[in-house]
């Protein structure tokens, strides 16, 4: 029980860099895709996570194929974050347009 509160502490303290982690994987992002925008969605972006939540961040680039398979998935991932708790999501620009409401709401990120 003692480790599990440790794990949720250790939780608490991500959550708390939520913003900043975000845009250092934006930054890769970038590296990756050139110009793109990152978005945190999902239950951070709600104000409804709870420590046992994990971080969806949203990647949205036109250089980002609009189907892709699991291995280029998997493969973008691990250069992003190798972090288990952060939930990558991709999409190009038209893709973003068609599911928009989906991922709201939605905080923006800034890279720079």
């Amino acid at each position: 029980m003692i480790e599990y509160y440790r794990l949720l502490e250790k939780n608490r303290e991500f959550f708390e860099k939520a913003i900043e982690i975000a845009a250092k994987i934006g930054r890769k992002a970038e590296e990756l895709f050139g110009s793109c925008e990152v978005y945190v969605v999902g239950s951070y972006a709600r104000g409804e996570y709870k420590l046992s939540s994990d971080l969806d961040i949203l990647i949205v680039s036109d250089r980002i194929p609009k189907k892709y398979n699991f291995d280029w998935y998997f493969s973008v991932v691990k250069k992003l974050t190798d972090d288990y708790r952060i939930n990558i999501h991709l999409l190009n620009g038209k893709r973003f347009k068609e599911v928009e409401r989906i991922y709201s709401p939605r905080i923006r990120i800034q890279t720079n």
